[in-house]
């Protein structure tokens, strides 16, 4: 993709820009700052939880994230879900104070809520269970 597009993804099938099949759920990945702010404009207005995922291609413990976010999209279908790759976007990374990798920030309402940081599955369902509603 390049650097101005924004997607929904599939990486279980190494398809990019391609809705991912209904049993899992739906991933957002942007690339574009202007877009992601559009988008986080848009959700200020609903009560809707986001959960961001911070990534790099080069760190290992993303990756072992990757199933369990496609995993939480598919169980948790009133969340949103959004892969950001914190050397496309160092800007929002830094808004959001990343540091360390994997990092997820939850929102509501346009504002972080809390954030997890490390390959914390059961922290990370945890707190979105707690902020879904």
């Amino acid at each position: 993709m390049g650097a101005n597009q924004s997607a929904v993804y599939d990486d279980s099938n190494d398809f990019s820009g391609v809705v991912m099949p209904r049993r899992f759920g739906r991933i957002l990945s942007f690339s574009s700052s202007s877009k992601w702010k559009s988008h986080l404009q848009v959700t200020r207005k609903t009560n809707k939880l986001m959960v961001i995922h911070f990534t790099a291609a080069w760190c290992g413990p993303c990756r072992t994230m990757d199933p369990v976010i496609r995993e939480f999209a598919g169980i948790y279908a009133g969340v949103e879900f959004i892969k950001i790759d914190v050397d496309e976007l160092e800007d929002v990374a830094r808004e959001y104070a990343v540091q360390a990798l994997p990092a997820f920030v939850l929102i509501k309402k346009g504002k972080a809520v809390d954030k997890v940081v490390g390959a914390e599955k059961i922290a990370l369902q945890k707190k979105i269970e707690t902020y879904m509603n």
